[in-house]
């Protein structure tokens, strides 16, 4: 392996471990809502260069977690609550569109990976709902719904591969009211008091794919629409 993949290897994933540290310390309030922050005082204060800081900032920047006032300025984004619901209300509606596309351009292939995929993940939670039943949630692995969300994303991901507009999933992705790991981490923090109706969105899905397999555009994007709004009510504390 040459010196160079070696360097290349070790920037991506000092950048991705910078990333997530950024996000923690927004979330967690070391970085405040409309605080300056500059890639040099980031890197001292991470212990790192500032090239991954750079490559950290990029995406959080994209995901407008942070802004740019300036060509070398940059500041923690300040959403009122007013803005943030405008952001939700426009992924729910794109994601709705996403999902309409879908029903009308998916290939037999794309539908048939998307039923696999489901089927798969209702058998993991299958066995965590036996688990829950015998042993309690004490007894349940976090590892496995770590996973059981992973693969929903992945879902979703694959729904809006499959409306076939990448314009569309360009400003879905611009306009996502969370990141995947801030799903993450608040599903994971408020699944346990609020079982049934993380259930009850589970149970969406099905529906949703089902809607998918019958090439019913309407259906599918009512149901997306409602899914969504619903799942980003609960994560913005609805």
């Amino acid at each position: 392996m040459s010196k160079d993949t070696l360097g290349t290897v070790e920037t991506t994933s000092l950048a991705d471990q910078a990333y997530r540290r950024l996000r923690d310390g927004i979330r967690e309030g070391a970085l405040r809502p409309g605080e300056k922050i500059t890639e040099r005082d980031l890197a001292a204060r991470l212990g790192v260069s500032p090239t991954p800081v750079r490559e950290a900032l990029r995406q959080l920047v994209h995901e407008r977690v942070v802004e740019r006032v300036g060509p070398r300025a940059l500041r923690v984004a300040e959403h009122s609550a007013a803005a943030r619901a405008e952001i939700v209300e426009a992924e729910v509606r794109l994601s709705a569109l996403m999902a309409r596309l879908a029903a009308r351009n998916a290939t037999e292939s794309q539908l048939a990976g998307l039923t696999g995929l489901l089927d798969g993940t209702d058998a993991l939670v299958d066995d965590i709902e036996r688990t829950l039943a015998e042993r309690g949630p004490d007894a349940v692995a976090a590892e496995l719904l770590v996973t059981v969300f992973r693969r929903l994303r992945q879902f979703h991901h694959q729904v809006e591969a499959a409306a076939g507009n990448s314009v569309l999933e360009g400003l879905l992705a611009q306009a996502r009211a969370f990141s995947d790991d801030e799903r993450l981490d608040l599903t994971v923090r408020l699944a346990p008091d609020r079982a049934e109706a993380f259930r009850r969105r589970y149970r969406e899905h099905r529906a949703l794919l089902d809607a998918l397999l019958d090439r019913d555009e309407e259906r599918a994007e009512l149901l997306a629409s409602h899914h969504h709004g619903e799942a980003l009510l609960q994560l913005s504390g609805g």
